[in-house]
């Protein structure tokens, strides 16, 4: 059971946030007010909740959406402050509130508030990220704009070759080719500054090496698992990671009806497509998994369902190598 004495949902925009409280053992939840989105209006906010209780700001519980930069001062603010808060997935409150008629900042505040109130005895309040995580994140974000931009320079001019003139596409291809090497250097400049993160950090460090044994798994992919696990420490176990980038299979069944086993679409889809990537080197260069993948098709399972299957069987290495503190080791049989 939790100990707050007071709960507060917040919706947070770009300059504003609308603030709504219900205390422990009111049945209602009740609008505050709308706030400057900034210390100023954090620091109002705070001023005028203490008028509606006598509690510590200790007991309270702030919970809103994790709307990126939008919240992040928030939340900073907050935890600096040490009132406990959660930053909680978007789509976690919306389907929890189930359909609604219409929307606004202030029924969104106090939506979120009844939320939190709803579910104060299971919320965790959420921890600051360390800033070495923050900045794997934005790092690994740039390389990502990089490599695609990178990749619209590869296929754009094989589109257009057979409706320009051939002086026309030999310039324009010249100046592909400058470009892309331009990128290429970016890229690689940014994955030194990535390897700089990780390697300046003992713990970061080490679980990049024990990932890096995983057959299949490379560089930038135990740099991805390192940052969206908060080095492990927001996700403990392969399942939950499993369901968060969309390669858990759950159920589809109803009464007598039963449908195939489907994975979520909401998901962090940006890791799921790096699984798919380190998927096809496992199967060819991983006899264990070759075989696996081979038994399966033989058996007559869908190719979707196989390579799904086997990005499972990856994360649970990568988890369990990370959790024993030693890298991974291929079979003898299978060496």
């Amino acid at each position: 059971m939790s100990n707050y004495s007071l709960i507060i949902g917040c919706d947070v925009s770009k300059s504003v946030i609308d603030v709504s409280y219900q205390p422990i053992g009111v049945n209602t939840s009740t609008y505050l007010g709308q706030l400057a989105n900034s210390k100023d209006g954090f620091k109002e906010a705070i001023n005028l909740l203490k008028l509606k209780t006598k509690s510590p700001t200790s007991k309270w519980f702030f919970c809103f959406e994790n709307t990126g930069s939008y919240s992040s001062n928030l939340f900073k603010w907050l935890v600096a402050q040490g009132i406990p808060c959660k930053q909680e997935s978007p789509i976690q409150i919306k389907l929890s509130l189930g359909l609604r008629r219409g929307k606004d900042d202030k029924t969104d505040s106090i939506s979120i508030c009844q939320y939190a109130y709803e579910k104060r005895n299971v919320l965790v309040p959420s921890e600051l990220e360390q800033s070495a995580i923050t900045k794997l994140k934005k790092l690994l974000s740039r390389r990502e704009l990089l490599v695609k931009h990178r990749v619209a320079l590869k296929i754009s001019l094989k589109e257009q070759k057979g409706n320009i003139d051939d002086d026309l596409f030999d310039l324009l291809s010249q100046d592909n080719i400058e470009l892309i090497n331009m990128y290429d250097i970016k890229i690689k400049s940014i994955e030194a500054n990535i390897k700089t993160i990780i390697d300046a950090d003992e713990k970061m460090e080490n679980n990049s090496r024990l990932l890096n044994s995983v057959i299949g798994v490379g560089f930038i992919t135990s740099s991805y698992m390192i940052a969206y696990t908060n080095n492990f420490k927001a996700f403990t176990d392969a399942k939950k990671f499993a369901c968060y980038c969309g390669v858990a299979p759950f159920p589809n069944s109803s009464g007598t009806k039963r449908g195939r086993t489907q994975v979520s679409h909401m998901a962090n889809k940006k890791i799921k497509s790096i699984l798919s990537n380190c998927i096809l080197s496992s199967i060819n260069y991983d006899p264990e998994v070759k075989r696996y993948y081979k038994r399966k098709k033989e058996e007559g399972k869908a190719t979707g369902i196989v390579l799904n299957a086997v990005k499972n069987k990856l994360l649970h290495r990568m988890f369990a190598v990370v959790k024993r503190g030693t890298p991974y080791v291929k079979l003898m049989s299978y060496a």
